[in-house]
């Protein structure tokens, strides 16, 4: 049995692309399915973990501070304002509009005969 090991490294900015995408990926995908679960928006949840994520990488890198961190969530806040207004507003025009007709004039005029 052969198990094929990668040696850590020693901070992110000497990681590569390889060790780097498949941890943020799985962690972005757990953070979403599970505050999808709690808060049952899949786009609220999204954003929310995006914005965990860019705090996360901010620490990994010590860039994160007061301005940094007040920055990232003042964004992802105006996020999910935005996806909270889509949800509110009617994003298919041509859907309200068929539903909006009383009725259909072929079938009205059929039926009277």
């Amino acid at each position: 049995m052969v198990v094929l090991t990668i040696p850590y490294p020693e901070s992110l900015t000497q990681a590569n692309f390889i060790q780097i995408i498949p941890f943020f990926i799985s962690l972005y995908l757990a953070l979403t399915f599970t505050f999808n679960i709690l808060i049952k928006g899949t786009l609220l949840s999204s954003a929310i973990s995006l914005g965990l994520i860019f705090l996360l990488i901010l620490k990994a890198l010590d860039s994160l501070n007061i301005v940094t961190g007040l920055l990232t969530a003042i964004a992802i806040t105006l996020l999910i304002s935005y996806f909270k207004k889509a949800k509110k507003k009617n994003l298919n025009p041509i859907k309200s509009d068929l539903t909006k007709l009383p009725k259909i004039p072929k079938l009205t005029q059929l039926r009277r005969k």
